[in-house]
């Protein structure tokens, strides 16, 4: 309880991790070197006398030593026609292949050094920018053409930047030359404005009108990512990231992409009162129209936590010109943020109005290939630990089925082990169908995997009902969106009205919530989904409910077909080889590592799915979205030996869990009202 309680308070704060090394010096008893001072927009690597460009100045600088700009500067644009490095080297991910019972799988061999190709501008060692002296900032734009461009910057360590604009940048994939089978086949596609294997620390800065192009190829190094920023760690504060795009077979992040410290002990990267808006990803496998995390990457589990922020009107589509046989095959998920890995957390935050388009389809499974505002991963071997919301509306992001329907969803939840709710918040349309499934197993307390919803919660609630969607947008003077709204200048951020209205205390407060689990007394018979069954048809008053789900149930297991290659169809078996043919023999097995993907377990997991349908079908009265949730388990069971089979001993218990606090200021850095309630959302009424 105290981690999550102190990661609540700091992201109530709006806290920012210090900064420290990723390559070069940070620290120690040395003083710091005297600023370098710009003194010039020219694009000179060895200027005359008295002249300091920015290249001179990155190659000069020490690691960590400042390079500010000349107050004549102030407004100017530092056009970049030049190539500091035609094979970037920064780290990135490399990935192998192995074949598994269920099928090749892919695995992470490990960061290694990457060839990210052509950078403008790059340094191996920590690097700080700083402009805040002038008032209309800097601005460093690529304008050395197309044919294929460059990114603007790329840093190998560590990187400040103060009141510096980004545009222009353009990272476009290349062939390499392949001699070996684990050679490199093209460059990396990774960030626009800016690649950084370190922390990417962004204060009072706008990147935008930057792009990312991929290879379409079918090796492992098809990621697309990052449209603006591309970074293992980000700390982005007061920023605005617009009008940026992504095009690759897969295409990931249209604003931010962050891995999220797989090459750092950091636990969590930030955003704060920042607009991610208007941004595109275009491919066949899309993820995070605006944002995209991956939490640590493959073995980690990080954080994200993003506060005071709008992510709005970004779009995930098909990249234009697929056949449809290749589109058969995509996914577009999570337009405006999508986690791989690790951690979410979003406080007062204003998500809405992103778009998520495709070619729809459904696996056996019944998962969907298509997501809209937020989304979670989903597999048979992937799930993300938690997303918390708190004091946020999500409402109008919508999924458009390419030749098909168009309809509202907001969060789809993917394969979490927990959604939680910090409270207050105003939700749209949420998919709980494939949240990981309750387990009982003892020592893991985690029946209730859905803790929503909690104090001062509503659901089911359209945009226009809490965001002034007439006259209460705020766009961007000067950037033009690439995403949803495309052509139209950028969305900085909403007013809030109707219940959005001061409705968050000034205080903290406490939410608490319900774990659960179960034991099998030694030698006793696990028939835990049995009783659930008939605690479910007596407390809900349902007449005959346990026995006809359970005809149906087992209707579906003697019907399963387990393995496709194979003539007729084939039962879920069970670790020990026996055919999984009834309710009775259906359990969770595990192991703990690896039990989603384990078949034997896939009728275990399928009860909850067709039992969450089937009470959604009845509209229980006082049910919520989320149905089983904290609430259903409270009702239904008690700590202690349950009464239909004494072997069977529950632990139930419902407790504080998050201290939450809601930030100082809002996106604008306006003061939340001191002595009473605030505003849900990203900002407070004008």
């Amino acid at each position: 309880m105290s981690t999550i309680r102190a990661i609540l308070v700091l992201l109530a704060a709006g806290a920012l991790a210090a900064c420290g090394g990723g390559g070069g010096n940070s620290g120690g008893s040395t003083p710091p070197a005297s600023p370098i001072v710009v003194n010039s927009l020219a694009d000179i690597a060895a200027p005359p006398a008295g002249t300091v460009t920015l290249r001179s100045a990155m190659a000069h600088a020490i690691a960590g030593q400042t390079i500010t700009f000349d107050p004549s500067l102030d407004g100017g644009t530092i056009s970049l026609t030049l190539v500091a490095e035609e094979h970037t080297i920064l780290k990135g991910e490399v990935m192998g292949m192995r074949n598994e019972p269920s099928g090749p799988v892919s695995y992470l061999v490990g960061y290694l050094d990457r060839d990210y190709g052509r950078s403008a501008l790059f340094a191996h060692k920590d690097v700080v920018m700083d402009a805040s002296a002038l008032p209309r900032g800097i601005t460093l734009e690529w304008t050395g053409g197309d044919d294929p461009g460059a990114r603007v910057l790329a840093v190998y360590g560590d990187l400040t930047l103060v009141n510096v604009a980004i545009t222009g940048g353009r990272s476009v994939a290349q062939r390499l030359p392949v001699t070996a089978p684990d050679d490199q086949p093209w460059t990396l596609a990774r960030g626009g404005a800016l690649a950084v294997w370190g922390v990417a620390k962004l204060v009072d800065c706008r990147l935008y009108g930057n792009s990312v192009e991929g290879d379409f190829d079918s090796s492992r190094d098809r990621g697309a990512f990052g449209g603006a920023v591309y970074a293992d760690i980000v700390e982005i504060e007061d920023c605005t990231i617009s009008g940026n795009s992504v095009l690759g077979g897969g295409a990931a992040g249209g604003g931010v992409y962050v891995v999220g410290g797989a090459g750092s002990s950091r636990p969590t990267s930030t955003i704060a009162r920042t607009a991610v808006t208007g941004n595109r990803i275009q491919g066949l496998f899309t993820y995070g129209g605006g944002v995209y995390s991956d939490g640590g990457g493959i073995g980690n589990s990080r954080t994200l936590r993003v506060t005071s922020s709008t992510i709005a009107r970004n779009l995930a589509s098909p990249a234009p010109g697929l056949p449809p046989f290749v589109l058969a095959q995509g996914y577009w998920r999570g337009a405006g943020l999508y986690m791989s890995n690790g951690y979410m957390e979003l406080l007062a935050c204003t998500i809405v109005e992103n778009e998520t388009q495709g070619v729809p389809r459904t696996d056996s499974l019944g998962r969907r290939n298509l997501a809209g505002g937020i989304a979670a991963t989903v597999g048979n071997a992937h799930a993300v630990e938690h997303l918390i919301l708190g004091h946020s509306i999500v409402a109008g992001n919508v999924v458009q089925e390419i030749g098909g329907g168009r309809y509202p969803q907001d969060i789809f939840t993917g394969s979490l082990f927990y959604f939680r709710s910090a409270g207050h918040n105003r939700l749209g349309a949420i998919d709980f169908s494939q949240i990981l499934v309750p387990v009982g197993e003892p020592g893991w307390a985690s029946l209730s995997r859905k803790h929503y919803p909690q104090v001062g919660d509503e659901n089911g609630v359209a945009a226009a009902d809490v965001l002034d969607l007439a006259a209460g947008i705020t766009y961007s003077d000067s950037i033009i969106s690439t995403g949803a709204d495309a052509g139209g200048p950028a969305v900085r951020h909403y007013a809030p009205r109707g219940s959005a209205l001061a409705r968050v205390p000034a205080g903290t407060y406490e939410v608490s919530e319900t774990l659960g689990e179960y034991e099998v007394a030694a030698g006793g018979t696990d028939d835990f989904l049995q009783i659930m069954l008939g605690r479910i048809e007596s407390r809900y008053a349902l007449p005959g409910f346990a026995a006809a789900f359970a005809a149906d149930f087992e209707a579906f297991l003697k019907g399963a077909d387990s393995d496709a290659s194979l003539p007729g169809p084939q039962p879920y078996r069970d670790p020990d080889g026996n055919a999984i043919l009834t309710l009775a023999d259906t359990h969770f097995f595990g192991p703990a590592e690896t039990w989603p993907r384990e078949l034997a377990n896939h009728p275990y997991i399928e009860f909850w799915h067709r039992l969450d349908a089937a009470l959604a079908a009845h509209a229980i009265a006082g049910m919520s979205v989320a149905m089983i949730n904290d609430d259903v388990w409270r009702t239904l069971f008690t700590a202690g030996a349950l009464a239909e089979n004494s072997r069977i001993r529950m632990t139930v218990s419902t407790q504080p869990r998050l201290t939450v606090s809601r930030p100082a200021t809002d996106q604008r850095g306006t003061l939340r009202p001191s002595g009473g309630a605030a505003a849900i959302g990203a900002i407070e009424a004008p």
